[in-house]
C-alpha cells in the first residue's frame, strides 16, 4: 500500500470521528481532527505524485474521502445548528462530487477526472469548514467567498462534462 494510499484511507476514518466529536460538543478535537484530514488531502498528492506510480483508484479514493470528510462534516455542523445552512452543505458536497461523476465519462477509451481548480476550491472549502467548527465570527464572509469559489469550480465541470458528451 502506498503512502498516499495510507494518508487517504486515515481522512475516510476521520470523517465519522470528526462528525461524533461536533456532535458531543467537542468542538476544539473536532477542530484539531479536521485540520489534520485537512493537511492529508495535500500530502496524499504530494505523495502520490512523487512515486510517480499511477494508480487508478488512486483518484477515485481520494476524491470520495474527500466527500465524505466534507459532507460528514458539514451535515453535523447542521445537525449542531452552528449556522452552517444546509443547502451549502449540498452545494459542497454537489461540487465535491462532480469530479466523481465525470468518472462514467470516457475519453479515447480511458476513464478522466479534470482537476481544475479544485486545489483552489479546498483551500476555500477547509477553513470555512474548520470556521464553522469553532464557531468563528467571520465564518459567514469566509462561507460567501467559498460558496462563490464553489460555483464557479462547479460551472468548469459541468462545461467539461458537456464537451464530452457532446464529442460523443
Amino acid at each position: 500500500m502506498r503512502i498516499a494510499d495510507v494518508l487517504t484511507a486515515s481522512r475516510v476514518i476521520a470523517a465519522p470521528v470528526i462528525m461524533w466529536l461536533i456532535i458531543s460538543d467537542k468542538p476544539l478535537a473536532a477542530y484539531y481532527l479536521f485540520a489534520a484530514a485537512a493537511i492529508t488531502d495535500y500530502l496524499d498528492g504530494y505523495f502520490a505524485r512523487r512515486s510517480k506510480k499511477i494508480a487508478a483508484y488512486g483518484a477515485v479514493f481520494d476524491g470520495l474521502a474527500d466527500i465524505l470528510l466534507l459532507i460528514l462534516t458539514g451535515v453535523a455542523l447542521f445537525i449542531k445548528g452552528e449556522g452552517l445552512p444546509l443547502f451549502v452543505v449540498g452545494v459542497i458536497g454537489l461540487t465535491l462530487t462532480a469530479p466523481v461523476l465525470w468518472f462514467i465519462s470516457r475519453k479515447k477509451g480511458r476513464l478522466t477526472v479534470p482537476h481544475f481548480d479544485t486545489n483552489i476550491l479546498a483551500a476555500f472549502v477547509y477553513p470555512t469548514i474548520m470556521a464553522y467548527i469553532i464557531s468563528w465570527q467571520y465564518a459567514l464572509p469566509l462561507l460567501l467567498v467559498t460558496f462563490a469559489v464553489g460555483l464557479y469550480t462547479f460551472r468548469k465541470y459541468v462545461v467539461y462534462a458537456w464537451s464530452i458528451y457532446a464529442d460523443r
